[in-house]
């Protein structure tokens, strides 16, 4: 059986996965979704978004938990740095990993679209129709891309919340950190934006610093990586 999770703040994440799961007929699921992963899977692929080059923590903790034997690893990053992550999601898995991808997308915090190349997924999902063990490579990621990484992201962007909200409380439903309080976030956020996304009235939006919009500005690398 194949299950394809997920982790996506604003719908790129989500966007892959669900291309994915349609290529291999089957289902697509939330890791934040309760019980996401407490049955045994023969193959399960986890998608999720590159943060300050690092994994989020709630796909930490999901691959930590996940049983399944065979693992395929896709991260999604917004044509700034992917990082290391999956040299280091591999490291967190009990199954072996049978493919690994990184995926360009349009950057959250500059309103990118989810756009990627779905032609050059298609061999990894046919790798993981017919699954065999591989060994992703280390690749370099900045000296400084542990140093508080969701700290810097606070700095760097600011939830903002306007007139429109009627105290409805889904934010606070969504957010996988339990951050979030009638639209304002605590010092648990990890600026997913997930709430943005999700605020029926629209009273949330964010704002980046003059900082972190020079950098990602100045930045651009957008390779799709694929390994089988």
């Amino acid at each position: 059986m194949i299950s394809v999770f997920y982790f996506s703040g604003n719908g790129h994440s989500r966007t892959v996965a669900e291309y994915i799961a349609k290529e291999l007929n089957c289902d697509c699921v939330d890791i934040c979704v309760p019980e996401s992963s407490v049955q045994s899977f023969e193959t399960a692929v986890a998608v999720f978004p590159v943060y300050c080059q690092n994994i989020p923590k709630p796909v930490k903790a999901f691959l930590k938990m996940l049983d399944a034997k065979n693992v395929a690893l896709l991260a999604t990053y917004g044509k700034i740095s992917c990082g290391n992550v999956l040299f280091e999601a591999e490291k967190l898995v009990k199954g072996r990993v049978i493919a690994g991808a990184y995926v360009p997308t349009g950057h959250s915090f500059l309103n990118g679209k989810a756009e990627f190349d779905k032609n050059a997924l298609l061999m990894l999902c046919e790798r993981i129709k017919s699954p065999i063990a591989i060994t992703v490579p280390k690749r370099t990621k900045h000296v400084f891309a542990n140093l508080f990484p969701a700290w810097r992201s606070r700095i760097g962007v600011r939830i903002k919340k306007n007139g429109s909200c009627d105290g409805c409380g889904m934010c606070d439903a969504v957010c996988p950190m339990n951050a979030m309080h009638l639209g304002t976030p605590n010092s648990k956020c990890i600026r997913c934006l997930k709430c943005v996304s999700a605020c029926p009235q629209k009273a949330l939006k964010f704002e980046n610093s003059f900082v972190l919009n020079k950098y990602l500005m100045g930045h651009c690398f957008d390779e799709l990586i694929v390994y089988l």
